[in-house]
């Protein structure tokens, strides 16, 4: 029997979103793994500065400025990470969220917060999954991770618009994944329950977590580095017969 490989050694890894938060652990972590990153976000002194920490510690990696939203952007995206590295392996689309705005109760809600929330949340995930696609359709492989949350299968009051387009993003993944299955490329998704980033403790007061933290079942919201075996699992060869999944990873059925 040939034990399938865990390793993401090599593999051209992009990751949305990698300035800071889940994106940025995840971007550091992959590339511990051995795998090669290019590093997308706005903020280009963020992904430099993560960029060296990983040279400083011997991995591979890239900064790629990138506002998801413009697909022109993702396309020159795409075309500068086929430049530097000839493929792609792996896309992390984890850029999304609330933003720096918190989240609002749905009768607070303005238009224009929700267009910056629909961008971010669904059409870049949409046009990123389709920029990148088109290389891995070509190449007949690749694995494709969005990042949904827990608000998408779950009610959750403050998170409303979020909250739906987490949902839709959690049928595009689906839907994706029946689109270019037939060409070896895997969509999956993974879907947080409340994860301690540094903007979210800032937010949250510390007896809000505590009281949170009685309804999930490990006792405890997640924090960022609990995310990254979930995404190199199915970034792996190991879950080369997983696609159109949605993976909990909350802390238990809450």
């Amino acid at each position: 029997m040939t034990i399938p490989s865990f390793s993401v050694g090599g593999k051209v890894t992009i990751i949305t979103g990698a300035s800071r938060g889940i994106g940025n652990t995840l971007a550091m972590g992959f590339a511990e793994a051995g795998a090669r990153v290019a590093l997308v976000a706005r903020t280009a002194s963020a992904l430099e500065s993560t960029v060296e920490k990983i040279r400083s510690k011997g991995g591979t990696a890239i900064a790629i400025p990138t506002d998801v939203t413009n697909c022109k952007q993702l396309e020159e995206m795409v075309e500068k990470t086929i430049s530097e590295f000839g493929r792609i392996d792996v896309l992390l689309n984890v850029a999304g969220g609330a933003g720096e705005t918190w989240v609002l109760p749905p009768l607070d809600m303005p238009e224009a917060f929700y267009d910056e929330l629909d961008g971010r949340n669904y059409k870049g995930v949409f046009f990123c999954n389709q920029a990148v696609a088109r290389v891995m359709v070509e190449q007949k492989s690749g694995s494709i991770i969005n990042f949904s949350s827990l608000s998408g299968t779950k009610p959750v009051v403050f998170e409303a618009v979020v909250g739906g387009l987490k949902a839709a993003v959690n049928q595009l993944t689906k839907a994706l994944a029946a689109a270019w299955g037939p060409d070896n490329v895997r969509v999956n998704a993974i879907a947080p329950g409340i994860t301690l980033t540094e903007r979210v403790k800032k937010k949250l007061k510390p007896e809000f977590i505590k009281n949170i933290s009685q309804s999930i079942p490990l006792r405890r919201p997640a924090q960022p580095e609990d995310l990254l075996g979930p995404a190199l699992f199915l970034a792996s060869d190991a879950s080369s017969y997983i696609t159109g999944m949605i993976m909990p990873a909350d802390g238990g059925p809450q």
